[in-house]
């Protein structure tokens, strides 16, 4: 009598159906997303039970001492984690808890393991540029380096920061290789929007009346590109303070910062090519921008220069900075410097970017170059201090004695009282 009763309304419900078909065509198809949806449900559901189970796994791994942490194994389960993640909708509660999750270990764990780091904190980029823009997340790991491994300057006390307790002495290197990796991604984005914009610009040469009633606002992917760049330079100021070791890390940040003057001379010939077309539509973000670059970033990248070309083995008093630079290969870097020509070409992409800059002045009647300081660093260097000195005594002084003085250059930038 059950099995009649089920058969009846087993009939009565494909009746129903087929009723349904003849009325709304479209049923099925509704009917099939509502069961991809609920597929999907069901998939993240899962996805998400073992994401917790791999996490409970990594924190039982780093609530133990040090001496008992399993590298290997920890690595594992950021790698496996890694992949879950990408299963994930960026809007979802399981991918907040997911990057709340990463950022509050990345705060809290403070292992001397570079490649347990580098996994960790990877993830950690992985997930934020998916949630919101990088911007503040570079700044405080750049602080957290430049407070770790000290400042060029000797005599400069740096002001300690514990952002990422993941940073520290034996990690920094490679927290600064991966930083400069995102600032290269950052890079990217913003020279497709600015290719973007020219493209805009160029068909629009004629200037029609939308343009002209636009004018004095700034468009939102101009904005974007002002906004990123400006925390591009912000991070990397903080950065080039650092003394960094010699090597593959001070290389790396040269062509990140020739990177950077690259793209900021691009969007300067696109405000030129702008400014042809509509005079006096130089943006206040725009002039903010060329101000945190000339006023802050640039003397700081001479002063950087004259640190990488001395070979300077500076950053503070600690032993365990002056041992942690120790071990790098003096000669074999200054010979990856010279072979690499870095410092060069930052010098000509710094030197580009104020020639155009100069262009941008004319055309808009701003100007600009208000904000540029002007070096005497140099690919070739000239020595001010000691050439003074050389005339006012009106002797030749000993090479040693000018090679010593070249060295010790930076130090007056931020010279203590």
């Amino acid at each position: 009598q059950l099995l009649s009763t089920m058969g009846q309304t087993a009939k009565a419900s494909h009746h129903a159906f087929q009723l349904n078909k003849q009325v709304s065509p479209s049923f099925v198809f509704v009917a099939e997303a509502a069961e991809d949806d609920a597929e999907q449900e069901d998939a993240s559901e899962v996805n998400y039970f073992y994401i917790r189970q791999f996490q409970r796994a990594l924190f039982t791994q780093l609530s133990g001492s040090e001496e008992d942490f399993n590298s290997r194994e920890a690595q594992l389960l950021v790698s496996i984690l890694a992949v879950l993640s990408r299963q994930l909708q960026p809007t979802s509660k399981q991918f907040v808890q997911m990057i709340t999750w990463t950022v509050k270990i990345c705060k809290e764990t403070s292992f001397e393991d570079p490649t347990f780091s580098k996994g960790l904190l990877s993830l950690l980029f992985s997930l934020h540029v998916l949630y919101k823009s990088p911007a503040g997340l570079l700044l405080e790991l750049c602080q957290d380096i430049h407070s770790q491994l000290g400042d060029i300057d000797q005599d400069m006390e740096v002001e300690k920061q514990a952002h990422f307790a993941v940073v520290n002495m034996k990690t920094a290197t490679t927290a600064t290789l991966l930083v400069l990796s995102q600032v290269d991604k950052v890079l990217d984005e913003v020279d497709w929007l600015i290719a973007r914009r020219k493209g805009h610009t160029a068909s629009d040469k004629s200037g029609s009346a939308e343009a002209s009633q636009a004018a004095g606002q700034q468009d939102p992917a101009e904005k974007a590109v002002t906004l990123q760049l400006g925390s591009v330079l912000t991070a990397l100021n903080e950065l080039v303070q650092t003394a960094l070791l010699p090597g593959t890390c001070t290389i790396t940040l040269l062509r990140e910062l020739s990177r950077t003057y690259t793209t900021l001379t691009t969007l300067v010939k696109y405000y030129i090519q702008v400014c042809s077309n509509q005079p006096g539509a130089l943006p206040a973000r725009f002039e903010k921008l060329v101000k945190l670059s000339g006023s802050h970033l640039t003397p700081q990248c001479y002063s950087f220069i004259t640190y990488a070309q001395s070979g300077e083995i500076g950053g503070g008093s600690n032993e365990k900075k002056k041992k942690k630079r120790n071990e790098a290969n003096p000669a074999a870097s200054a010979k990856l410097l010279r072979e690499t020509k870095a410092i060069p070409n930052l010098i000509f992409s710094i030197e580009q970017y104020e020639k155009y800059l100069i262009v941008l002045s004319k055309k808009s009647k701003v100007n600009l170059m208000q904000y540029m300081k002007l070096s005497t660093s140099r690919d070739f260097r000239i020595n001010a201090a000691t050439l003074d000195a050389a005339l006012q005594e009106q002797e030749d002084a000993p090479e040693a004695e000018a090679s010593q003085e070249e060295t010790q250059e930076p130090k007056q930038k931020k010279r203590k009282p």
